[in-house]
């Protein structure tokens, strides 16, 4: 079946060099700078996006990069149109977009590089220098703003931002709840312009035009007319353009009297999307969009020849299933977790989606004319749409909804993919050795003979144990994709900017986090710490410490517990602080939001200890009932123990409270120490550092941060102690392994090697 597709196979080809060669050799570098101006930036303005919180502006221009764009944050909305010339007035802030520093962290690198954006900018005002005016696009951007204005007057405030993120792509109003409950059920390709989309707004046309007596040249070229006015006013997203290419080659086919080949059409509109921007072959939305196609171009076929399944609900239940299998590996990559009966669900919402589509479009149309008539099917689009979050969310609360799975071993993508292509090889063997046998009986002119009972027993036999092979080498392939190996110790200081946040795994399985803040990452829980738990594999945290209730080690944990009540969460065990921490307002605040949610909150403090079958946490301070004016003085001092390799966790603990632990002559010699207080000179005193004797020094935090952390002093008496120094600003998250004996580090941004 492929060898007759050339075109498929150098597509592959293709797609796999790409995604071996370094992604770097594709994007626009940077000017030294010397180049850059120094006041004020001039370009044209090639795309308009509305914000909730003002306007973003595409601008192209040579002053930052050869060739690029620069996509400036405006605070309101401009009175610009696309195709101005316009310059970018001082003050304004200019900025690269960043490599991600943490496991599991969004690239916001690769998502800008992907649309050829190469710095990102914040400015308040701007002149128009030019009044030259991109018709086309500026025409489709003004009809986008008119429709989004007559979708909150039909659909109103509670399901205006949903519908229009489904019918004109503009997510601007989006509540972020609503987004989780389709993103966790497994719905969210509802809420982008995808090939189901275009699929309904152009097919339907076409065959509506046909029937009608219209012939192939004015039925396609209307429809296709109408797809490309719909992908651009939508953005073009590459989903989009992918359906778009290939609702152009069917048009095409049946235009020139020529069979549709999915396959052949779908290497078509990969092979124009890549030569436009390589980088795409790294995208979730490329992979996804292409490998959904796959699944129903190439392993439905072959399962349906094994299956046969007669029934339309069977067939879709088929066709829906081999979707998933096909993607999930590429889900599980992007997003560390996969739900559980988006099989099931699917079923019922994608045949509303075009019911939806047609009145959403009709409400639009007939708004033109009368508010009353386009009432009418705007009532069936608020009634499919809170369908839709009903049907959502109740599945969210079945047991197992989401599975947090983490991020497959390159390995185990391999072994999935070569059984998935292994099953349609054979299938399609098995469908062509059909064949060949009945052009030989009809070539030699014989009769089909019918079946004995004995033959059809035979034949039904080896049917259902071909079945069943298939069905149980399907499930070993999930449990194997799915299957996290975990050895020996790991522990991972994450980059959370200025701001703690430790993440500790025991060779028993056992999960801790402790701390989860920043006072320069907003929203470092949901963008930073909670990624980096999925990709883990964490559905579930047995333990959350709290060092201190400063604002840089709390913010994320906040975060972490208003998500652990939501459908889907992560799970939080027990939440521990000590005896100060409960009595103060944020602690209390901690306290309260996590007994509301059922978590478990218990007090810490010297001589409390957390172990499991291998590793011993013992807390060394501070004592229960001392009282500190200085938080950090108060701080939690926590040894780790893993046979002979140790650790020292120290909070944000000073030069006072060192002394105080000196005092009690408690055992704190250890192989790594965390140090206090972000490397502050009031910390990691000399004689503090004479007793520890680490080997390594681990340091948390923000780059260009207005403390001046780590301070120069601290890191002299490091060096003169011997002990080695990583720090997040230098080598991203830093992991720590060991197997009980010696240890090694590894930094994400930045290989280490064994230590």
């Amino acid at each position: 079946m492929i060898k007759k597709r050339p075109l498929c196979v150098t597509v592959l080809a293709a797609v796999l060099l790409l995604m071996l060669l370094p992604s770097g050799l594709w994007m626009e570098k940077s000017l030294p700078e010397c180049r850059k101006p120094a006041e004020g930036l001039t370009g044209k303005i090639c795309k308009i996006e509305p914000r909730e919180d003002g306007q973003a502006v595409y601008l192209t221009h040579s002053y930052l990069s050869d060739k690029g764009i620069l996509l400036i944050y405006f605070d309101a909305e401009q009175p610009f149109s696309i195709g101005n010339t316009i310059r970018i007035e001082p003050p304004y802030r200019i900025w690269e977009p960043e490599a991600p520093t943490n496991p599991g962290q969004f690239d916001s690198l690769l998502y800008y590089r992907t649309q050829h954006v190469t710095h990102l900018c914040r400015a308040k005002n701007a002149s128009l220098i030019k009044d030259g005016c991109f018709w086309p696009g500026e025409l489709l951007r003004r009809l986008r703003e008119d429709l989004s204005i007559r979708c909150d007057r039909l659909f109103g405030e509670e399901r205006s931002g949903l519908l229009r993120a489904m019918l004109l792509g503009d997510k601007t109003d989006l509540e972020e709840d609503t987004k989780d409950i389709y993103q966790k059920s497994g719905m969210s390709h509802l809420l982008a312009i995808s090939g189901l989309h275009i699929s309904i707004v152009g097919m339907r046309l076409y065959r509506f035009l046909r029937k009608r007596g219209c012939s192939y040249g004015v039925s396609g070229s209307t429809g296709l007319l109408l797809v490309l006015l719909y992908g651009g006013m939508t953005g073009m997203s590459v989903s989009t353009a992918r359906a778009v290419t290939m609702f152009a080659l069917a048009v095409a086919a049946d235009l020139f009297g020529r069979s549709y080949d999915m396959l052949s059409a779908l290497g078509v509109s990969a092979l124009l999307l890549l030569l436009e921007q390589p980088l795409h072959v790294r995208s979730a939305s490329f992979l996804l969009s292409f490998g959904a196609v796959l699944g129903v171009g190439l392993l439905y076929p072959a399962a349906a020849s094994l299956v046969k399944v007669k029934s339309k609900p069977g067939g879709a239940f088929l066709l829906s299933l081999s979707i998933q299998l096909f993607t999930l590996p590429l889900i599980q990559w992007f997003y560390y977790e996969f739900p559980l009966y988006s099989v099931f669900l699917n079923l019922l919402v994608i045949p509303l989606m075009g019911v939806l589509m047609i009145c959403g479009i009709g409400a639009l149309f007939l708004s033109l004319l009368s508010w009353k008539l386009a009432g009418i099917p705007a009532f069936f689009c608020r009634l499919i749409a809170g369908l839709y979050e009903w049907l959502g969310s109740q599945t969210l609360r079945l047991p197992g909804a989401v599975i947090v799975c983490g991020r497959p071993e390159l390995w185990q993508m391999l072994l999935y993919y070569g059984g998935i292509c292994g099953f349609v090889l054979w299938r399609s063997r098995g469908r062509e050795s059909d064949k060949w046998q009945l052009c030989s009986r009809t070539a030699k002119g014989e009769e089909e003979k019918e079946e004995t009972e004995d033959e059809r027993h035979r034949r039904i036999r080896k049917e259902n144990l071909q079945k069943g092979a298939a069905i149980t080498a399907a499930a070993l392939l999930c449990v194997c994709l799915s299957l996290r190996f975990h050895r020996g110790l790991s522990f991972t200081m994450l980059d959370v900017g200025q701001g703690d946040g430790l993440f500790l795994r025991t060779a028993e399985g056992t999960t801790c986090l402790i701390d989860g803040g920043s006072s320069d990452v907003k929203q470092v829980g949901r963008y930073r710490i909670l990624p980096f738990l999925k990709e883990q594999g964490t559905g579930i945290l047995d333990y959350v410490l709290v060092t201190h209730t400063d604002g840089d080690h709390i913010s994320g944990i906040e975060e972490l517990i208003i998500q652990a009540a939501k459908p889907g969460g992560i799970r939080i065990g027990t939440l521990l602080l000590s005896g100060q921490s409960m009595e103060e307002e944020p602690g209390l605040r901690l306290k309260e939001l996590a007994e509301k949610v059922g978590i478990s909150v218990k007090e810490i403090g010297a001589g409390s200890v957390l172990e499991d079958k291998s590793t011993r946490l013992t807390c060394l301070h501070p004592a229960k009932g001392n009282v500190y004016k200085d938080k950090n003085a108060g701080s939690l001092v926590l040894r780790l123990t893993y046979g002979e390799f140790s650790m020292l966790l120290t909070g944000d603990l000073e030069e006072e409270g060192e002394k105080e632990i000196l005092m009690q002559k408690e055992k704190i010699n250890c192989s790594i120490l965390k140090a206090g207080h972000h490397g502050s000179r009031f910390s990691t005193s000399g004689e503090w550092l004479k007793e520890v004797r680490p080997e390594l020094t681990l340091i948390s935090c923000g780059k260009d941060n207005s403390y001046g952390h780590p301070h120069e002093e601290t890191l002299e008496r490091l060096f003169r102690s011997g002990s080695e120094v990583l720090t997040t600003t230098g080598q991203g998250a830093v992991t720590i392994r060991s197997s009980g004996r010696g240890f090694t580090a590894e930094g994400f941004t930045m290989p280490i090697g064994c230590i």
